[in-house]
């Protein structure tokens, strides 16, 4: 655990939805299964617009929040995930998982943020966070579901 601001936190989920968005693009473009790429590029645009959405919550924030302080910032584990694993993965419902397990992680990641904070609107910014990605989440599942279907 780490010293950071807020605006250090977001700038690491943002960059981290960056990277996942990344590799799924180029495991797309690798991929040879035609339903495969259709749901790693949707996976790609998934996390391109959760990263816009963590740019828009550190836009529209006050200062004084972006520049908390948080003592015990827990790090943040995710899964590795390479381009070649998203592009070698057969079993879709495997590289589903892979993906929810990433949002699980970060969900976390804000629910802990959310409660360590004494100040209301830094927890505000958090949960809002938190329940953004769980919503993502179930999106992305039923997406990616109706995907496999094609």
């Amino acid at each position: 655990m780490r010293y950071k601001t807020v605006r250090d936190i977001l700038n690491e989920a943002s960059a981290l939805h960056d990277k996942l968005a990344a590799l799924s693009y180029r495991a797309a473009e690798a991929s040879k299964d035609r339903r495969s790429g259709l749901v790693l590029d949707y996976l790609a645009d998934h996390q391109n617009q959760l990263r816009k959405a963590i740019t828009a919550f550190e836009d529209d924030a006050a200062e004084r929040v972006m520049a908390t302080w948080f003592d015990r910032s827990p790090e943040l584990d995710l899964p590795e995930v390479q381009a070649t694993d998203l592009a070698d993965v057969n079993d879709l419902e495997a590289l589903i998982e892979k993906v929810v397990e990433f949002h699980d992680r970060i969900t976390e990641l804000y629910a802990n943020l959310r409660d360590q904070s004494r100040a209301q609107e830094v927890r505000a910014v958090f949960a809002s966070l938190a329940e953004l990605e769980r919503h993502e989440k179930m999106e992305l599942t039923h997406s990616t579901r109706q995907l496999q279907d094609i």
